[in-house]
């Protein structure tokens, strides 16, 4: 991607605009209606998505997909009833789901073999858009559109490597958001359930003669895994679409989550959880503790459809305001543990009188632009899809840390105020900065039944950082990083099967290298060579089935471990790795039962994944953390036609370890990794937890009835998860985290 500076994305963009209108010439014309997939359905995502379809939704393109394809539409959504966005993605094969928060904000998404915390390694898009905090520099999630709002969630595994990137070693998810309709919708939802969960949805979509419009608002809010906890968040999204002509269209996107949450990540040790696994009440005052998170995104889009070619440019801003404030009660002793006994009585918190609150603010800034080319065309009885584009990419991050006065309680309405001190323990500032362009090229060959797809994938990127305190800025010797990376691909799809399709890849992908870490700086970028075989097949009417079995192997694997030292966490180069294993998916719908118009359902979706590193002296062997072996969910359903929908789904997570050395017992350890000691202290507020996570297995269920004497549509439905009100861990960053408890929502929602 295009290195620019700061101040000048938009001529960068202008110059990629006139690239695109040059491309285009003056071909023929194709005709979208307004209520047919997004415009850059038939350039931005079908030509990233697939490579055979031009024109079209996803839902064909993955029939015509060298590799594992799968798409949640909404009609699917509405049918699984998720309380969040996550337990929805649990419904497809490969993606392993570790929700470490009531609302499912902060994103856990893993595709085969990769961790899933925070969804650092799996490239996350909102129609298109890089929705990763900073894909160059820091590619942690805390931003997910809600699914209130999503026509289809779109995921490839081990394919697309060529199209889109970074992060695209493991796979690539799309959400794409609503879009206007020719007939004017509207949709009203609302619900209510017990630990004060509340959801809230609007939306209307129409188009007014050449312009369409497509508006919502979602908000939800609930109390957390923990007694001091509490969430909520209000998202608003706007999109407006201008057909300028037969050939022409333009599209404003912008979207704006605000999220305030009594939140942190402070967890417990494994003394507390064994006696009170939800209590942090009187621990060192983490009541007080909250996380605020803006998010904004911004999105022009101009496309050309002509005769055999499409031809789609846009520029994008993203940015991303995550502060977090905690009470920082320095060190306590482990043997008065579950008591709180400090080493210095003055790190106690007592609003006005004791104590200290720290912030932990990042701000992330992304500027992109981009533009994308499809052309087909044949050569005697040989078809081909070229697609090719180019794009630039310019990222800021700044990594705060600032101290409130004694006894004062900070929050981002109120940040810490004495940053410049002295003191490099105390407040300080890192600066990162990351610059990259891309360019790929590749051509699906279509000789009969057989599709051959090269490609090529090029990608230069630099990243930068310094650290300020006291006002003055020092700029690290060395602390700069120039990467060229090329990513070829090879794509092989067999159609002469009759209703199977069997389809392999190979492709080189990878993962920046985490800028911000406590370790040495630059690390090196992970990468793999990533490969797979499978096929789709309908087994019988109403039987779709799809496997695939990978094998990847990864240079370099990053790995963040469970701790932070300094404030700051700990992402290392372990060692090479590789990730072996299958994924399954299977969905059956019945017919009707004679003289009834009740029809049965089911839907399972399977991975087995086992990633080990293949080289160390201390690990070799030893499973990469947080990647469980086994993870999966079955669901079976009734429905009696259009009134009424039941389902149940049962969904296990597989047991994973959290370090490098596959700890096995869950035990408390210092910053170096040492098993503490009777008469020792530690720190805290981000505690070291080693150890195994234990599997689990929970139980969720909906249903939904349509009450057919009621004009607009309406539907009354309940949902719950968790329903055996199962203690489980979840994770054990900083400590130990329960998973969500018994969650039952009911709640009415209204279309006309």
């Amino acid at each position: 991607m295009p290195t620019f500076p700061r101040q000048r994305p938009i001529p960068l963009a202008a110059a990629l605009f006139a690239a695109g209108a040059l491309l285009a010439g003056p071909a023929g014309a194709q005709e979208r209606a307004a209520d047919a997939p997004k415009a850059d359905s038939g350039s931005d995502e079908a030509v990233a998505l697939t490579p055979v379809l031009v024109e079209g939704t996803f839902v064909g393109a993955i029939e015509n997909t060298a590799g594992t394809a799968r798409q949640l539409t909404a009609e699917e959504l509405d049918r699984l009833r998720p309380v969040t966005l996550q337990e929805a993605l649990r419904a497809v094969p490969g993606l392993r789901i570790i929700d470490d928060d009531i609302a499912g904000r902060r994103s856990g998404i893993g595709l085969r073999g990769a961790p899933s915390r925070r969804s650092r390694k799996v490239l996350l898009l909102e129609d298109g858009v890089p929705i990763n905090a900073s894909p160059y520099l820091d590619s942690s999630a805390h931003y997910t559109p809600p699914f209130q709002r999503l026509e289809n969630i779109e995921v490839l595994q081990g394919t697309g490597h060529v199209i889109y990137g970074p992060l695209n070693n493991h796979g690539i998810i799309n959400f794409r958001s609503l879009s206007p309709t020719v007939t004017p919708q509207t949709k009203f939802e609302i619900g209510y359930g017990n630990d004060d969960n509340a959801q809230r949805h609007l939306s209307h979509t129409r188009t007014i003669g050449d312009f369409g419009i497509a508006l919502a608002y979602t908000g939800a809010s609930a109390d957390g895994a923990f007694d001091v906890e509490k969430s909520r968040f209000d998202d608003f999204y706007g999109e407006i679409e201008y057909r300028i002509n037969d050939r022409h269209s333009l599209e404003f996107s912008a979207s704006h989550l605000r999220e305030r949450s009594n939140y942190d990540e402070s967890n417990l040790t494994p003394v507390e959880y064994a006696l009170a696994p939800r209590r942090k009440l009187g621990r060192f005052g983490q009541e007080y503790n909250t996380i605020g998170v803006n998010f904004s995104k911004y999105d022009l889009k101009h496309q050309f459809n002509g005769s055999g070619i499409t031809v789609s440019s846009r520029i994008y801003a993203t940015r991303t305001d995550r502060a977090r404030f905690t009470v920082d009660p320095d060190e306590i002793s482990v043997d008065a543990l579950p008591a709180f006994e400090y080493e210095d009585p003055d790190y106690q918190f007592v609003e006005g009188v004791s104590g200290v609150m720290v912030s932990r603010a990042r701000l992330y800034e992304n500027y992109g632009a981009e533009s994308r080319a499809v052309v087909n065309f044949s050569t005697g009885s040989i078809g081909h899809e070229l697609s090719f584009g180019v794009q630039g990419t310019r990222s800021l991050f700044d990594d705060g840390r600032e101290f409130g006065d004694v006894g004062e309680v900070i929050s981002i309405g109120r940040r810490g105020t004495n940053f410049g001190t002295n003191d490099l323990a105390a407040a300080r500032l890192d600066k990162y900065q990351a610059t990259a362009i891309a360019g790929y090229l590749q051509n699906a060959v279509q000789f009969g039944d057989v599709q051959i797809t090269p490609g090529l994938r090029i990608e230069h990127y630099t990243q930068h950082r310094e650290r300020r305190f006291t006002g003055s800025t020092f700029n690290f010797d060395g602390e700069q990083d120039d990467r060229l990376l090329a990513l070829p691909s090879l794509a092989l799809l067999y159609t002469g099967f009759d209703k199977t399709q069997v389809f392999a890849n190979v492709a080189r992908g990878y993962t920046p290298a985490f800028a911000r870490s406590a370790d040495e700086f630059p690390l090196k970028p992970e990468t793999g060579i990533n490969s797979q075989i499978g096929f789709r097949t309908r087994l019988a009417p109403g039987l779709n089935a799809e496997v695939a079995a990978f094998y990847n192997v990864i240079y370099d694997t990053v790995v963040q471990l469970p701790y932070t030292v300094d404030d700051a966490n700990v992402v290392v180069n372990a060692a090479d790795s590789r990730s072996v294993g299958f994924d399954l998916g299977l969905n059956y719908e019945t017919p009707s039962l004679p003289g009834t118009s009740i029809s049965a359902f089911s839907q399972l979706a399977y991975s087995y994944a086992r990633s080990t590193f293949t080289e160390g002296d201390d690990i070799d062997g030893n499973r990469v953390p947080e990647t469980p072996l086994h993870a999966g969910s079955l669901t079976i359903g009734l429905k009696g036609g259009a009134l009424w929908t039941a389902s149940l789904t049962v969904n296990h997570f597989g047991s994973y370890f959290s370090d490098l050395l596959n700890t096995r017992d869950l035990a408390l350890a210092n910053e170096d990794r040492e098993p503490v000691q009777a008469g020792d202290s530690v720190e805290i507020r981000e505690v070291v937890v080693l150890g195994r996570v234990p599997s689990n297995t929970l139980l969720s269920a909906r249903i939904g009835v349509t009450v057919p004497w009621v004009s607009p549509n309406t539907e009354l439905w309940v949902t719950g998860r968790n329903l055996t009100d199962k203690t489980y861990i979840v994770d054990i960053e900083n400590g130990i985290r329960p998973g969500a408890a018994r969650t039952v929502i009911g709640g009415v929602t209204i279309r006309f």
